[in-house]
């Protein structure tokens, strides 16, 4: 039998650092779909290390924007899933965070919920209202994955959280 080496665990986890690039490549896919009317979904893949991840990719999976008169959203399938879950699985890189955009105000909906590709207690979801065009997290809401239930995280805790460095 083969030990396995427990990797860090991300509801451990105290700090997310987020490099200014990718932060602006999140900012920047997100206000190109918001332009024709659509929400995107951002994934940030990185890395654990004790009580912090860094972020390392920002990534927008392949997706189907929806919109109809109940409103927008996405649609990412069961393939892209699929993919995702190899590249983690070869890179050693980990789904920190699901970042999405909203036309109007930043909340977590029901389907958002739902539909959460980040599934690892301790993974975060970030939405940004307007489709990002205000500065970063500005307005932003956060949410944690706790014991399967999406808790809100205050602004201070965001502040607290996240951290943006050069690269």
């Amino acid at each position: 039998m083969k030990n396995r080496v427990r990797k860090p665990a991300l509801a451990d986890v105290e700090e997310v650092i987020v490099p200014a690039a990718e932060l602006a490549r999140t900012c920047a896919l997100m206000r190109a779909h918001g332009e024709r009317g659509y929400e995107l979904l951002v994934l940030w893949l990185g890395n654990v290390d004790g009580r912090t991840a860094t972020v390392v990719h920002a990534v927008a999976p392949p997706q189907e924007g929806v919109r109809s008169e109940d409103g927008v959203g996405y649609f990412v399938s069961g393939e892209t899933m699929f993919e995702l879950n190899r590249l983690l699985s070869e890179t050693g890189l980990r789904l920190i965070a699901q970042v999405h955009s909203h036309p109007d105000e930043a909340y977590h909906s029901a389907a958002d919920d739902r539909l959460a590709v980040v599934t690892t207690d301790g993974g975060f979801s970030l939405v940004t209202p307007e489709f990002a065009t205000g500065e970063p997290f500005g307005g932003w809401a956060m949410y944690r994955l706790v014991r399967g239930r999406w808790r809100e995280v205050s602004p201070a805790e965001i502040v607290r959280m996240l951290r943006v460095v050069a690269g």
